[in-house]
């Protein structure tokens, strides 16, 4: 562990001395690389879910195999088995969290408002938008009826 520490330190070194355009470029590419192998284990949690692999290794659920194999967070796991059974179901999912047009988190919560009629044109709408306008979005899409006002009598005191 030592060792790996040592290593981790000698890396941060050595990001020092690279030249600013040099680290911008090694930084786009980093997140471009990030996103496809976002996309890869979306659609790799998709298919072991849908063959229930999990099963053939004594969990009761891919969210469990995700969490005590995996060791991803319940968020984590969560958002990704969410978006790969969504990804089963709507066509270009997966190429939309590989190519950046909308992160994981985003279309996590995207899918609440999303129905075979409507997602290329909701997804549209979501395209490059933060999590807070997704959220905004989806309320707008789905909006919850006002809370009925009540007026109770109080208890008299004594």
């Amino acid at each position: 562990m030592e060792s790996q520490t040592l290593h981790s330190i000698a890396e941060v070194e050595a990001l020092r001395s690279v030249p600013d355009e040099d680290l911008m470029h090694r930084l786009t590419e980093l997140v471009t690389q990030d996103r496809r192998v976002e996309a890869d284990l979306v659609a790799h949690i998709g298919e072991v879910e849908a063959r229930r692999l999990f099963a053939k290794r004594a969990f009761p659920s891919m969210f469990s195999y995700c969490t005590q194999v995996l060791h991803l967070s319940e968020a984590e796991a969560y958002r990704r088995i969410t978006v790969a059974r969504a990804a089963r179901r709507y066509e270009g999912l997966l190429d939309m969290l590989r190519d950046g047009r909308m992160h994981l988190t985003g279309m996590a919560l995207i899918l609440r408002v999303l129905k075979s009629e409507n997602y290329r044109s909701v997804l549209a709408l979501a395209t490059h938008r933060s999590k807070r306008e997704i959220q905004e979005l989806v309320a707008e899409l789905s909006p919850r009826p006002d809370v009925s006002a009540v007026i109770r009598k109080l208890p008299r005191k004594r």
